[in-house]
């Protein structure tokens, strides 16, 4: 009887082996919220809509797309700090604007330290100098030898008010020594209208936006913040070239987070998903028409990074006296 009992025993053992596997996922929901601060048709929309893509053929699940723009990205950012920490919610943001907000708002509806937590950062996209080409400026030092005579007489439009083409100006400004006049305007389409128009003088943005609209002959594309020259605009010197202080011109960085209260094992499962999805081709393809540079690191060091930029970038926003619009 025993050892009919120890062959039963055996038997239900070999049969467990012979199942398949199936690798249980902490990411449990089958319906993902991407939430996009920004309206429809926007960088940021169009990256998480192709990772959304992505990640649902990958893993099975429904990924929608909800779009809450306005307040500097508070709305959204805000939507999905009070959600559920279980992976159904995300939020595809700049990061610099979790950073400047605090500093911006007296009354912030979410603190982004503890209510949302860094899952991947999943772009880079380096940002241009232009100004209209009436101004009568060719080159970089021209730019600066310009604001140095006529002392804050650059009327520099914006996206908004801390903005990262707001912010990123100002940080060139401050390693070169001169003022600037700022024009915020409600994001970055309107102002570069503005350029187009001759009611700005000059503007920081990606380098596709750029590229477009150098043909018309009414911008003059000066310098770029990246490392080397990019393949939309091979003519146009890196900062260093130019003979600027390498490092004062910032990247957009896109970055997805989620709820503080997800756990770190869902973050970092999360994470591997996105890496993975990442490696497909016609992703990369997608994203690199766009000069977006895919990088996607640990959440540590999008925090390590978040908290530098906010070591920088506060004392930056208290010395120009910004605040929300």
């Amino acid at each position: 009887m025993a050892s009919l009992k120890s062959l039963c025993v055996f038997l239900a053992l070999a049969c467990t082996l012979c199942l398949p596997v199936r690798a249980e996922t902490p990411w449990g929901p089958e319906q993902v919220r991407i939430v996009v601060p920004y309206p429809p048709g926007t960088e940021p929309d169009v990256l998480a809509r192709d990772l959304g893509n992505q990640l649902a053929k990958r893993t099975g699940k429904v990924f929608v797309v909800e779009n809450k723009p306005g307040a500097n990205a508070i709305i959204g950012a805000g939507n999905v700090a009070k959600s559920a920490g279980d992976g159904s919610a995300l939020l595809m943001v700049d990061r610099l604007a979790l950073v400047a907000n605090p500093f911006l708002y007296a009354n912030l509806p979410y603190d982004w330290r503890k209510e949302l937590k860094p899952v991947a950062d999943v772009g880079h996209i380096d940002l241009y100098v232009a100004v209209r080409s009436s101004l009568g400026v060719n080159d970089y030092k021209g730019l600066m030898e310009k604001a140095r005579a006529g002392r804050g007489g650059i009327n520099v439009g914006t996206g908004g008010n801390g903005h990262v083409t707001h912010l990123g100006m100002a940080m060139l400004a401050a390693s070169e020594g001169v003022d600037f006049t700022y024009v915020p305007f409600k994001g970055v389409a309107p102002a570069l209208t503005a350029l187009l128009g001759g009611e700005v003088d000059a503007l920081m943005a990606g380098g596709l936006v750029m590229s477009q609209q150098v043909q018309s002959g009414k911008i003059k594309v000066l310098v770029s913040g990246a490392d080397k020259r990019s393949g939309f605009m091979p003519e146009v010197p890196t900062l260093a070239e130019a003979g600027g202080k390498p490092g004062s011109i910032p990247s957009t960085v896109f970055s997805v987070f989620a709820p503080g209260t997800m756990s770190d094992a869902l973050a970092a499962h999360i994470n591997k998903e996105i890496r993975m999805a990442m490696d497909d081709a016609a992703l990369r393809g997608n994203y690199g028409k766009r000069g977006v540079e895919i990088r996607v690191p640990a959440p540590e060091q999008t925090r390590a990074e978040m908290e530098r930029d906010a070591a920088v970038y506060g004392p930056l926003i208290k010395k120009l006296g910004v605040t929300a619009q």
